[in-house]
């Protein structure tokens, strides 16, 4: 069997999903190849995602609120502000006119 074959069989053969004659020939491919070999080793052990939490930041919650309410409120206020400067002038240029 070629290796490309082997590489797409471990999978199945790691979780046992294979029959009795396909386990014959991939144990027969990785008694000869030691790439194939190799990779099943590496497929075969389980992979921790988090070995620890160092990785994960830490977000304090308030402070991410307070910030988000900055900005919020103070886009609010500004468009606030242009809206009644504007309602302001018209109403001084229709009591001059």
């Amino acid at each position: 069997m070629s290796c490309y074959l082997i590489e797409e069989l471990l999978p199945l053969y790691i979780e046992g999903d294979t029959s009795e004659e396909t386990n014959q020939l991939v144990n027969e491919h990785l008694r000869s190849c030691k790439k194939c070999l190799h990779l099943y080793e590496e497929m075969k052990e389980p992979v921790s995602i988090a070995k620890s939490t160092d990785f994960i930041p830490f977000i304090d919650e308030k402070e991410e609120k307070r910030k988000f309410e900055k900005r919020y409120y103070g886009k609010l206020l500004l468009r606030a502000s242009i809206v009644f400067s504007i309602v302001y002038l018209i109403m001084l240029l229709i009591y001059w006119i």
